[in-house]
């Protein structure tokens, strides 16, 4: 680099001799193929194969490079930037390069992309965050001490030190082992999960941190894969994508967990290679035909231990996808109506903060759903349910639960929980949102009717007065479910006290009343995302094979009657 720092890298070429197009991985764990490589190890193998030369490098202060690792600032950008034009220059390489990766090496790649090195032809970020502090860092205003903790402080280490060097370590190579004590050495002052929980609000610190920064500048083909129940990094970083150049971007999103669109699933596998041969061998292949944006449904594992959909819808852009706002109102005796309130009613309440449900079936902290199948503690929390639906009805992207909130507590957390009451009695998991209530001031200009863009400034929180119904805006993370014919929608609030995937929530522990208005003057509301004539393309599926949609037996009956949503 530019300061002397050195970057560890790894190349894996064809066995024919000659020039290659290159296939980067970037990032502070591990890279190569096969037996050298801790992430991507399969796509990287199927790409040398492909006659690429597969390019593994270490971000600065992991693994066996030198200097001082400081996770998603500017400086990694750039460091990734220089590494993708020094590789340009070698004598392995043909001058085309593209980036592949998910999580870490995808999260890399839109900091790099929006640096615009010459060489780079081509991304393909999968799964990843490009607002860490509202993505994943303090979801809503919460800290996710869970995750932070696990990542920062076991996940990149554990791989960077151990699993990267350790070849390198056997080998007695001392440069590594030098670079390893400095690793270690910065290791507690230079850790974004400790870091992080210094910085409670979206701060100078965070704003240094934000991958997606110069997304805007990203001017390359992209190939993004992401799924809605990413147990991780969330599905809410997704929303870059659909600001770049809709004729040179493609999307696949599922239901699903962290890792699924590039762990059992050789038919995305499949889709990068040919979208890799197109724009990084420059190969007429035919690609563009691809749909620009696909939509997985009912994401499951068959036989064969691959992940796939049950079925398929696919769009020429997010532009382009028929999506209008829905609102849902909330009703006395939990129903969730069509219709505004037009009378007075007393609120609903419930104790914080009780204990809530987890959905822990992630890669991180569990794959039982033992959490979801408990039943829900009476009386700490509420829940809204609409009638049975007359027809099938598919909703997709952001959420904003509205609600008209007070309490006995200068402040309080807010879970929301989207779910689908079916005909056979089972409850299945949708989606959650997060909102700490002195967050709740709003980004007017980042705003819109279906994601809700809080500032998180310190100096625009507001506690709550005692009592008193104050408005706010909670972000159901994005998604797209298409709920059947017979089935309800419901809607939970709580406090977020279980575990959602990886994520653990430093929620408030003052104990207090929260209410929820639904009247005239206080109309309460969920805001969905209707995507008009969505239908389910397969039969209703069998409880518990969905891809992180567990399900669990609903311990109350939908309320009387029909709902049409046209």
């Amino acid at each position: 680099m530019a300061d002397g720092t050195q970057l560890e890298y790894t190349a894996d070429l064809p066995s024919a001799a000659g020039r290659f197009p290159v296939a980067m991985v970037y990032d502070g764990y591990c890279e190569g193929t096969g037996a050298t490589n801790c992430n991507d190890s399969a796509t990287a193998s199927a790409l040398l194969a492909r006659g690429y030369a597969v390019l593994g490098v270490s971000i600065r202060g992991t693994s066996c490079s030198t200097g001082i690792f400081d996770a998603m600032t500017p400086q990694e950008w750039s460091d990734g930037a220089a590494a993708v034009e020094w590789a340009a220059r070698q004598p392995w390489s043909n001058g085309h390069l593209g980036m592949l990766g998910d999580s870490f090496p995808g999260i890399t790649q839109v900091g790099v992309a929006g640096l615009r090195p010459q060489h780079l032809d081509a991304i393909a970020p999968f799964q990843v965050t490009t607002d860490v502090y509202r993505d994943v860092g303090y979801p809503g205003g919460i800290a996710n001490t869970g995750f932070g903790a696990f990542w920062g402080g076991v996940d990149q280490p554990n791989n960077s030190y151990r699993s990267g060097a350790g070849q390198a370590l056997a080998a007695g190579d001392s440069g590594c082992a030098q670079a390893q004590l400095t690793h270690a050495a910065a290791e507690p002052t230079h850790n974004i999960g400790l870091e992080g929980l210094q910085h409670p609000y979206d701060d100078s610190w965070w704003q240094a941190r934000r991958p997606g920064a110069n997304a805007s500048r990203i001017d390359v083909p992209t190939f993004g894969c992401f799924t809605w129940q990413d147990d991780e990094v969330s599905s809410r970083g997704s929303s870059f994508l659909s600001a770049l150049d809709p004729a040179r971007t493609w999307v696949l999103a599922s239901n699903g967990y962290h890792g699924m669109c590039d762990l059992s699933s050789p038919r995305i596998t499949d889709e990068l290679l040919a979208f890799f041969d197109r724009f990084v061998k420059g190969e007429s292949n035919g690609f563009e035909r691809t749909p620009h944006v696909q939509l997985w449904h009912d994401a499951n594992t068959n036989s064969a231990a691959e992940n796939v959909p049950n079925w398929i819808t696919s769009f020429k852009s997010y532009s382009s996808i028929p999506v209008r706002p829905l609102s849902l109102y909330f009703g006395s005796g939990g129903n969730l109506s069509l219709t505004r309130p037009r009378a007075q009613a007393q609120p609903d309440s419930y104790a914080y903060p009780g204990p809530s449900l987890g959905n822990e079936n992630g890669v991180v902290f569990g794959q039982h759903n033992v959490l979801w199948k408990g039943p829900e503690p009476p009386g700490a929390s509420l829940s809204y349910t609409t009638p049975p639906l007359t027809r099938d009805a598919e909703f997709f992207g952001s959420g904003s639960a509205n609600v008209w909130l007070s309490s006995t507590a200068p402040d309080t957390d807010l879970q929301i929980t989207l779910t689908e009451v079916r005909p056979d009695g089972q409850e299945v998991y949708v989606g959650r949102g997060w909102l700490r209530a002195s967050h709740r001031a709003l980004d007017a200009r980042r705003s819109t009717t279906l994601a809700p863009y809080h500032t998180d400034q310190q100096a625009d929180a507001r506690s709550l007065a005692s009592g008193h119904p104050t408005y706010m805006r909670i972000q159901l993370w994005p998604f797209d479910y298409v709920f059947r014919k017979g089935s309800s929608i419901r809607l939970w609030i709580d406090a977020p006290t279980g575990e959602t995937g990886g994520w653990s929530l430093d929620f408030i522990k003052t104990p207090a009343t929260n209410s929820i208005y639904a009247d005239a003057e206080h109309p309460s509301a969920i805001v969905l995302g209707h995507l008009e004539g969505g239908r389910a393309g397969a039969p209703l599926p069998k409880c518990d094979t969905l891809l992180n949609q567990p399900c669990r037996r609903s311990a109350t009956a939908p309320p009387a009657g029909t709902m049409t949503i046209r």
